[in-house]
């Protein structure tokens, strides 16, 4: 009756190390595939421990970055005025201005001496031809005298410059002399009683040295013809 319970037992025994050995199987087939905790298995030996790693200092990190192109420069109108130099520019146009005012006087002052020039030849020829009937006929022409030594007055007048002022003025104080020795000379020979031969001899004299002495000045020596006044 001791025997079959041994065997019994033994049995028991043998199902326990059996089933023991059944688990760590399993366990180790669960460890390899990675089951229960999803982790990979570990090759190393001995306690893992962790510990929290604390940094001390910042790291900073640096980046390379292209500079940004720089804004483009607006002008407004404003900013435009102010840099342009008007001050100068309306001195300039001042000036120019002037100058041509200046240009446009020279031009007509040497048109109108021009014309003056002219005016005053054509004049020197009609005293000649008044000359010549003088000394033809005496005091019968002094109001055409007369008409020309006015003629002068105007002449002087006008004239463009200092110059030709004194040469109308010369030409105006013979026609002056002459139209005044014309008008004593026509007096006297209305004069009562009649005048004497010598008296009308001086007059005659008198009024062709006025002549002559216009004459000259009218048909200057170097040149012997008519010219017009002097101008500048």
């Amino acid at each position: 009756m001791s025997h079959p319970r041994a065997v019994v037992q033994v049995l028991k025994r043998a199902r326990a190390w059996a089933a023991l050995a059944s688990v760590a199987v399993a366990g180790v087939a669960l460890a390899a595939c990675g089951g229960g905790g999803g982790g990979t298995l570990s090759t190393r030996t001995g306690p893992t421990v962790t510990r929290p790693v604390v940094t001390t200092q910042t790291q900073v990190q640096t980046t390379t970055e292209m500079a940004p192109p720089p804004p483009a420069v607006t002008t407004t109108p404003a900013e435009a005025s102010s840099g342009t130099p008007w001050g100068w520019i309306a001195l300039g146009l001042a000036l120019a201005a002037v100058l041509v005012a200046v240009l446009v006087l020279w031009h007509r002052h040497r048109a109108g001496a021009a014309e003056w020039g002219r005016a005053t030849a054509q004049f020197n020829r009609r005293c000649l031809v008044a000359l010549d009937a003088v000394l033809a006929q005496g005091s019968i022409v002094t109001g055409q005298v007369e008409a020309l030594a006015a003629e002068a007055r105007a002449f002087e007048a006008r004239a463009p410059d200092d110059q030709s002022r004194a040469g109308a003025s010369h030409v105006r104080s013979r026609l002056d002399d002459l139209a005044a020795a014309l008008e004593a000379d026509r007096t006297l020979r209305f004069s009562s009683p009649p005048p004497s031969s010598e008296q009308l001899g001086y007059s005659t004299a008198l009024i062709r040295q006025q002549a002559e002495q216009l004459q000259g000045v009218l048909l200057p020596p170097e040149t012997g013809r008519a010219e017009a006044w002097p101008t500048a």
